[in-house]
């Protein structure tokens, strides 16, 4: 829908949010496989986003045989895996209603920056930095953890009143605008995305490699001209990939419900 506003688009991932809120439970084993091919997809695209050369088949190897993919770096491979344990340790932690603060921020870039950064990792940045391609110059490192503490002021309470996607969006906006750590900002903020999609009862976004330069370029049309619109319209866009596959297994379900009346036991079933 290439017409389509911000508004209309927000609009229908309610509705959508609704009908999934409506529809019965899916089984655990269903659950089980949405997020289990999510996370490796996540984990695949995320570090692409930032320039690692895993294939998604590479990093599902790393993932789920430890193995080493010939050719590329160790820090790649680490990348992958951090993403990748990054987004469970989120996961687990919204699940168990763990509140979303400030230090949650650091703590996920902690997750994934770990063997990576070394004493960096988990702490904000103390150099000045420029970022590539950018016209948006991050603010001066002494300003950095004032900035955040008024960041988490602004976000770590919920959207309230406003639509939970675009509050996300704004969140990644204004965290991307500071830059607070010295590399790992990028992967940092796509969490920072899901956790606060997930405590509005939405699923994770999933910013993939063919979306990068709409990715980047809605943040410089954000920081440069004061216009978050096109990022909201791409975080919405990303949000939506895992609603209907949700809703594509709640479906499913549904039809598998009716096919089979609750008195009998599938597993019986050929």
């Amino acid at each position: 829908m290439p017409d389509e506003t911000a508004d209309n688009l927000l609009a229908r991932l309610a509705a959508k949010r609704d009908r999934l809120r409506r529809a019965p439970v899916l089984p655990q084993a269903s659950l089980d496989s949405l997020f289990s091919d999510y996370a490796l997809r996540h984990a695949h695209a995320t570090t692409a986003l930032e320039g690692n050369t895993l294939t998604l088949l590479e990093a599902q190897e790393v993932l789920e045989s430890g193995t080493t993919i010939p050719g590329k770096s160790l820090q790649e491979h680490l990348e992958v895996v951090n993403a990748n344990a990054a987004w469970l340790w989120l996961r687990q932690s919204t699940a168990q209603s763990a509140p979303f603060t400030e230090g949650t921020v650091l703590e996920i870039h902690r997750r994934l920056m770990q063997g990576i950064l070394g004493d960096d990792a988990g702490f904000y940045r103390r150099i000045p930095v420029y970022i590539r391609g950018s016209r948006h110059v991050p603010p001066n490192p002494l300003r950095v953890p004032d900035l955040m503490a008024a960041w988490g002021d602004a976000y770590t309470h919920g959207p309230g009143d406003q639509d939970p996607v675009a509050f996300a969006a704004h969140a990644h906006i204004d965290l991307a605008g500071i830059h607070p750590f010295p590399d790992g900002n990028g992967r940092t903020l796509r969490l920072v995305v899901n956790a606060l999609l997930l405590q509005s009862d939405y699923p994770p976004a999933l910013y993939t490699l063919t979306a990068r330069r709409a990715y980047l370029s809605a943040l410089e049309e954000a920081h440069v001209h004061g216009d978050p619109v096109p990022f909201i319209t791409v975080t919405a866009t990303a949000t939506e990939i895992m609603l209907d596959r949700w809703l594509h297994l709640a479906a499913q379900h549904a039809d598998v419900a009716a096919a089979w009346p609750q008195t009998s036991d599938p597993k019986t079933r050929l």
